[in-house]
């Protein structure tokens, strides 16, 4: 019956400790309860909740196109390395200088081929929000159409009867326009705030691999047929 008045004691003493915080809590919740109700609160966690929001969803998104990305850099790497092979073997007839259009559209195959495999690699890379991601694609687009309008605007106006300058124009009017087909994918990506415009990028990514897997093919038969025009010539004046 002793212990009675002792637990009583220090119920009240305990109660007496925490009556200043449950003032300051008592008095705390109709601010925060206004604060919270206010208009412009109420847009902020709005706000911030739908970032949240698209942040998931662009983070599951993109993940659904990790095979894309792996298999166009799969690609893009292997074509470049037999490109590479295949060029070696007939470097001599590309460093001629009637063959400069040669030299420049295998240069612009390439160049298709490394920044494919550029964009699958950054777009490979995990938790990259999706204003970063629309930046992969706006760098990886406007630094190809550079380089591919300065290769249109610097060609030589001399025309050589295996390839013509129309010829090599006309190669590199098809890797342009998947430039910027992949420019405009990023810019889209960046202001509408959208996953699915990534979507628009497969057109793009699949002009270029395909415009350079027939620039390859193309570069590769004229190349022959001007060695073996050059052989030819050197047997016979022999």
């Amino acid at each position: 019956m002793t212990a009675l008045p002792a637990v009583e004691v220090h119920a009240s003493t305990l109660v007496g400790s925490l009556a200043p915080h449950l003032t300051i809590v008592r008095i705390s919740i109709p601010f925060l309860h206004r604060a919270a109700s206010h208009p412009d609160s109420a847009r902020a966690l709005a706000e911030t909740g739908a970032a949240a929001a698209r942040s998931l969803n662009w983070l599951a998104y993109v993940e659904s196109w990790r095979d894309f990305f792996l298999l166009a850099g799969t690609a893009a790497v292997t074509l470049a390395g037999l490109l590479f092979v295949a060029l070696s073997l007939h470097v001599d007839a590309l460093i001629h200088e009637s063959r400069q259009h040669l030299l420049a559209l295998a240069r612009a195959i390439q160049l298709s081929y490394v920044l494919v495999l550029t964009l699958s690699l950054m777009m490979l890379v995990p938790g990259v929000p999706l204003r970063p991601s629309g930046g992969y694609l706006v760098v990886v687009g406007g630094f190809g159409m550079a380089f591919t309008v300065r290769q249109l605007r610097t060609s030589s106006q001399d025309s050589h009867p295996d390839f013509s300058l129309a010829v090599f124009r006309r190669r590199l009017i098809f890797p342009l326009v998947g430039y910027a087909w992949i420019l405009s994918t990023g810019v889209a990506m960046i202001a509408l705030r959208l996953p699915e415009m990534l979507s628009w990028c497969v057109g793009g990514v699949c002009m270029l691999l395909g415009n350079a897997v027939g620039a390859s093919w193309d570069l590769l038969v004229r190349t022959a047929k001007i060695k073996r025009r050059e052989a030819g010539a050197s047997r016979s004046g022999g």
